[in-house]
């Protein structure tokens, strides 16, 4: 009985996406180069969905307040052998400052930069002329360089962290030069749109 709840909407999806992959091939894509501006940051988005993890540098542990956050911005190349796959790179990042706390009450400030290097794999679902619908992946590093200040100290620390981003879905509209949006979470944060071209 689990069996057949689980089975039945995985045959599904698996045959509506062979169908929109078939259906779905009217344009071609060898390069793909793209420009993106995110919305909602990985950080930005475990602030809005918990605490803020406590930080400890040389000056001591604090926790961080009145976050700003900045947007971020990409670029992106993919190089696509069969239109439907494609392979490539992607550069960015985006910055943050705000308050330091002990205790509830403000000692300092801090501003970090986060550079963001990844490799990363798509899939287009949908490929029609002037319209397509895809999914994708990426790994990578972030370089975050912060300085922190406390009292009359100030500190600068960086960390090379692991990051990752899940496109759940894409949209394009448009031919060679044409308009995106993507939903996602990681790296390019939740909500992402920018130009594409494909040549």
């Amino acid at each position: 009985m689990f069996i057949k709840r689980i089975l039945r909407p995985v045959l599904i999806l698996t045959l509506a996406a062979f169908i929109f992959s078939v259906a779905g091939f009217g344009q071609t894509r060898k390069h793909d180069v793209s420009l993106s501006y995110g919305f909602i940051s990985i950080d930005q988005l475990t602030d809005i969905l918990g605490d803020v993890p406590a930080i400890v540098i040389p000056l001591g542990a604090f926790s961080k307040d009145n976050i700003k956050y900045t947007g971020v911005p990409f670029l992106t190349y993919h190089y696509s052998s069969n239109s439907l796959f494609g392979f490539g790179f992607a550069v960015g990042g985006y910055n943050s400052s705000g308050d330091l706390n002990i205790g509830g009450g403000k000692v300092g400030d801090f501003k970090e930069r986060n550079y963001i290097g990844a490799v990363e794999l798509d899939y287009h679902w949908v490929m029609r002329e002037g319209f397509q619908l895809y999914s994708g992946a990426g790994f990578g590093v972030m370089f975050r360089r912060g300085t922190y200040h406390n009292a009359d100290e100030t500190d600068s620390v960086s960390k090379v962290l692991p990051a990752f981003h899940v496109n759940a879905l894409g949209l394009r509209l448009g031919r060679k030069v044409g308009f995106f949006a993507e939903l996602g979470a990681g790296y390019k944060a939740v909500l992402c749109a920018g130009i594409n071209a494909q040549f």
